[in-house]
């Protein structure tokens, strides 16, 4: 009875050791399942904060669809970034693969063979689900591989997958040690995917503050408001009843403090013209920096269009009575505002932009302070608006092209520079010469632009040519209004130091007219160009009025007879006589003499003849693109340095 009992007991013991067994090991497994769900999540988690920290950054959708791949740039991106999550033991490796299997990108440790994702991998992505392979061991490493198919176009469909192999810890030992470090792990994994989600999107938000507002004053920046005021245009075109405006405020003689004060006093000048006007309009209505000295507000929900005109008086009162203090001194503000009415449902941005340039610049001149827009007063047609709004883009696609026309030693007709000439490929009217858009964009503000679009082109082509060992200097046409208006020498020293060209590669060509529009300005700028290096060349000379008292005591390096001078210059000894006087005023100062429009051989022998230093015209060399210059320099000088200029040149007319 007591074996019975015994043996009872230990069958009790057994079943109820072994229940205890299973409810524990089920109680484990449960355990186990559930921290290893949790590391999954975790690790998946984390694998998409690794993609968001490195193919998001780096990789387009134009990178999967295209043919190339990858670029070198983009490739020692995701290397920099793959490598910092490496060295954070948050990652071990990353590859990229497109939808069709072939490999986009992979960091060092990916197997050389491996090229090619197998079918089934190539289906799951198709269907567009993710999926984990635990204890893998592909890196000599215990890792979990993480596939998330990638959609980079955000369009429901993927255009390929990222393989994320995140660091693993085993489990093994007894329940409760595994199930604390896989608990404990999770944890971390959770807590280092929230913080690295915080960060990116910390990271994110201010990204994206930063690419729509101005540094300075914290405004919206010139992109920003660009897109702000694209929807405000189709909410008006949704509800025709309200009306808005576009106003656009322009210092005037803002460049007079930069120049005597410095520029951070004219950075705390615009930070305090900036709160006024933000303080003066209604608090819904946008207002921004677009650059330089140059503000914009969008005013919407106006019942009454005549409303902009009163709002931008406030703002002209508020700037002229306000006691603007930068470094201890007390700075006055006038100001000229543009208004353009938005008006109508077939209104385009770059259409307003240019009616609100051109009102502002009508406000300049007139010295009004205020003026609305009108077409009829402005004397701009919606041909030539049209024109404006396509330039404007054209500037910012770099759809413009620089031609360059040689300059010959008249004795020895080697090649002793280039003029950059400004050419607009337009994708319905063709090659466009400068004159038909560079008088439209003097007469807005697309002229700061487009001046800085071509001192960027040419410094950088000059640069260009310098390291293949070609140095030809390169010579700018300034108009007289970015001549004494603007940052023109900023923009020059910044270009120069940007592209590592030296200064006295670079030639800034300037009229007479542009001189004696401003001769103190224009006098001051120049001189600070001289300083740097650049060389100054008077433009059209003998085709203006300069002061040859005035002209004496500028910093010049050389004239360029205007081309109506010389057209005549076989033909008509007043024109002969004055080429003459001109050449031997110019030597007389020390300066050299070019003369430009030179078109026949005869009228070349004459310059020469007279002791004209270089010539420029079409018997020599047409402007041609930059993709050509450089071979034909090279040619011309390889040819024959000596080369008679032929009696039969032909004759061409303009440039």
């Amino acid at each position: 009875m007591r074996i019975r009992r015994r043996l009872t007991s230990w069958y009790a013991f057994v079943i109820v050791l072994a229940a205890l067994g299973v409810a524990s090991l089920f109680g484990l497994t449960i355990l186990r399942n559930q921290v290893e769900q949790r590391a999954r999540t975790a690790a998946s988690d984390s694998a998409s904060v690794a993609v968001a920290l490195t193919v998001h950054r780096n990789v387009t959708e134009a990178d999967f669809t295209g043919a190339t791949g990858l670029t070198a740039f983009e490739i020692g991106d995701l290397d920099g970034d793959v490598a910092t999550l490496v060295r954070e033991h948050r990652v071990v490796g990353l590859e990229v693969w497109r939808s069709d299997g072939v490999n986009l990108y992979a960091d060092n440790g990916h197997p050389a063979g491996e090229s090619i994702l197998p079918p089934g991998e190539l289906a799951r992505i198709a269907r567009g689900e993710p999926w984990i392979v635990t204890n893998s061991t592909d890196r000599g490493v215990a890792t979990w591989e993480i596939f998330l198919p990638y959609d980079a176009g955000s369009d429901g469909e993927p255009d390929g997958l990222v393989e994320v192999l995140i660091p693993d810890t085993a489990i093994d030992g007894n329940v409760a040690t595994t199930g604390r470090q896989l608990y404990a792990l999770a944890l971390s994994v959770l807590a280092m995917g929230g913080l690295g989600l915080m960060t990116l999107r910390y990271r994110l938000v201010r990204r994206e503050h930063e690419a729509i507002h101005d540094r300075l004053t914290g405004l919206l920046n010139w992109g920003g408001f660009r897109d702000t005021l694209r929807a405000a245009i189709n909410i008006d075109r949704a509800k025709p009843r309200q009306s808005g405006a576009l106003l656009l405020v322009d210092l005037d003689g803002f460049k007079s403090v930069n120049d005597t004060l410095g520029h951070p006093a004219g950075d705390a000048l615009l930070k305090q013209v900036g709160n006024e006007i933000r303080a003066t309009v209604r608090a819904h209505d946008i207002v921004a920096r677009l650059g330089g000295d140059e503000f914009a507000i969008l005013l919407t929900d106006l019942n009454d269009p005549v409303a902009a005109t009163g709002i931008a008086a406030q703002i002209l009162a508020r700037l002229r009575s306000t006691a603007f203090e930068v470094e201890g001194i007390g700075l006055g503000i006038e100001a000229s505002i543009g208004v353009a009415p938005i008006l109508g449902d077939k209104i385009t941005v770059d259409a307003l932009l240019s009616q609100v340039d051109i009102a502002m610049y009508r406000a300049k001149r007139t010295g009004d302070g205020v003026a609305v827009y009108d077409q009829v007063a402005d004397r701009h047609d919606l041909r030539d608006l049209t024109l404006l709004g396509e330039l404007r883009r054209a500037i910012d696609n770099d759809e413009l092209a620089l031609h360059y026309q040689p300059k010959a030693d008249v004795v020895t007709r080697d090649v002793i520079g280039v003029e950059a000439l400004v050419r607009w490929h337009h994708p319905t009217r063709g090659l466009l010469a400068p004159d038909s858009f560079i008088p439209l964009a003097e007469s807005t503000g697309l002229l700061r632009p487009l001046t800085h679009w071509v001192l960027s082109h040419a410094i950088a082509d000059a640069a260009h040519w310098q390291r293949g060992g070609l140095e030809v200097p390169v010579a700018v046409n300034i108009s007289p209004r970015s001549l004494v208006t603007g940052d023109l020498t900023a923009a020059i020293v910044d270009q120069l130091a940007r592209h590592q060209l030296p200064s006295h590669l670079l030639e800034v060509e300037v009229t007479e007219t542009a001189i004696m529009t401003d001769p103190a300005g224009s006098s001051h700028v120049l001189r600070q160009l001289r300083a740097l290096g650049v060389r100054i060349a008077i433009d059209d000379f003998g085709s203006g009025y300069t002061s040859l008292a005035y002209l004496r005591t500028l910093p010049v390096d050389a004239l360029k007879i205007d081309r109506i001078l010389i057209t005549d210059l076989t033909i008509d000894d007043k024109g002969l006589a004055v080429t003459k006087s001109i050449i031997d005023l110019g030597h007389s100062l020390g300066l050299s003499v070019l003369a430009e429009g030179v078109e026949t051989a005869a009228a070349w022998r004459q310059l020469e003849l007279l002791g004209c230093d270089e010539i420029q015209g079409y018997l020599f060399a047409r402007p041609m693109p930059a993709g050509q210059i450089e071979g034909w320099i090279t040619s011309h000088r390889h040819a024959n340095e000596s080369v008679e200029v032929p009696a039969h040149a032909a004759v061409f007319g303009g440039r």
